[in-house]
């Protein structure tokens, strides 16, 4: 156990969590990680065992099933989160709905459905062939296998969830990923280290990649992003995370900060030491399937997003209000014009993108919404 998993917790403790006189949520997850089944299952659970008085919530794993004799017998609705199927899944399913208890299958990215397996595969810069292939296709026909045993589906976006309720005809409602407490505790010191920091010359960037396959995704304006750090020497760039340096940045070295991939609490810390969050994405239903989180994890250590105008970012960013919008072939230009701002004008800018996150991404802003899909 350690302190960037506050997930870890025995059977016994997660069971707890309960409570007989509430609506109990169980979520049942492939396993715990730092990336979609923190936003999805554990800030879930978090948000409503803080600040519900009508419904707790407790996680759990493919895992914990042998050494669980019912889980029906611990929570009146079950969200399966992410899960592909097979036959303990489809048992605890079935056991959930002979009772009468309702079964959500939660899903925040495009891979239920076989059609988009090909896309996805391109969009993710995977190499795929003979029995990786059938993994993949596999993996992808399971999810939406045990998508459809479900009596209703919850996920991240107005796209996605369309293209769930084409694919599974299925009652859906959206629930963003939003924040966790150890998020907004650790992202109020970063605003305090950040008001005593003095602004420097140039533009510090920051690209915060979780994987190798955002490489598709930061190409969209890494030419343009070189172009602004070759005319504005005294402006960086950090990149957090597995991406590999395009060739068009590698002659310039001097201004790129690399880190390695860090833990979440971590991740605020980093994108508090930058002034502009940059994250460039491909146009296509993949990236129109992902969540705003670096949105609103930047805002709320006063850090402003520059992204392309996907969107669901078309939606939740108002353009020079709370970031910016910057089609393919305007970062240069951009990137500049923001440099050129004021301080105060850029500060007005983050104050409204954190106050939009803390509004609309918070624990207890999430909470009713919760509520209302679960009571």
């Amino acid at each position: 156990m350690t302190v960037d998993e506050p997930w870890e917790k025995s059977l016994r403790e997660r069971l707890s969590m309960l409570r007989l006189d509430t609506h109990r949520v169980a979520y049942l997850a492939p396993k715990p990680d730092s990336a979609s089944f923190r936003y999805r299952c554990y800030n879930t659970t978090q948000a409503l065992n803080t600040f519900s008085s009508k419904i707790s919530a407790s996680y759990f794993y493919v895992s914990d099933l042998p050494h669980l004799r019912d889980l029906s017998d611990h929570a009146d609705t079950l969200v399966v989160f992410r899960t592909p199927y097979d036959t303990d899944v489809h048992r605890v399913i079935n056991r959930f709905s002979r009772l009468g208890k309702k079964v959500i299958f939660d899903i925040d990215d495009l891979v239920f459905d076989v059609a988009f397996a090909p896309l996805v595969t391109s969009n993710l810069n995977y190499k795929l062939s003979g029995k990786d292939i059938d993994q993949w296709f596999a993996f992808v026909a399971n999810i939406g296998a045990c998508m459809n045993l479900c009596d209703a589906v919850t996920t991240t976006n107005s796209y996605l969830l369309e293209r769930v309720q084409d694919f599974s005809g299925l009652e859906a409602a959206v629930i963003p990923n939003f924040l966790n407490e150890e998020q907004m505790q650790i992202s109020a010191h970063v605003r305090h280290e950040k008001e005593n920091r003095k602004v420097g010359e140039g533009l510090r960037l920051g690209y915060f990649s979780g994987s190798h396959s955002h490489a598709k995704d930061f190409a969209v304006a890494a030419p343009e992003i070189a172009e602004f750090l070759s005319a504005s020497p005294e402006s960086t760039l950090t990149v957090l995370g597995h991406l590999e340096i395009p060739e068009v940045l590698r002659g310039l070295t001097p201004q790129i900060r690399r880190s390695p991939f860090v833990s979440f609490q971590e991740l605020q810390r980093e994108m508090g030491r930058v002034d502009l969050n940059v994250v460039p994405l491909q146009m296509s239903p993949f990236t129109f399937s992902k969540s705003e989180l670096k949105y609103f994890e930047a805002a709320i250590v006063d850090t402003v997003t520059m992204a392309s105008p996907t969107p669901l970012f078309s939606e939740v960013i108002s353009d020079s209000e709370n970031g910016f919008l910057t089609p393919a072939g305007q970062w240069n230009e951009r990137l500049h014009w923001v440099q050129d701002m004021s301080p105060r004008d850029r500060k007005k800018i983050a104050e409204t993108a954190r106050n939009h996150a803390d509004s609309n991404y918070s624990p207890l802003a999430m909470v009713a919404k919760l509520e209302k899909i679960y009571g």
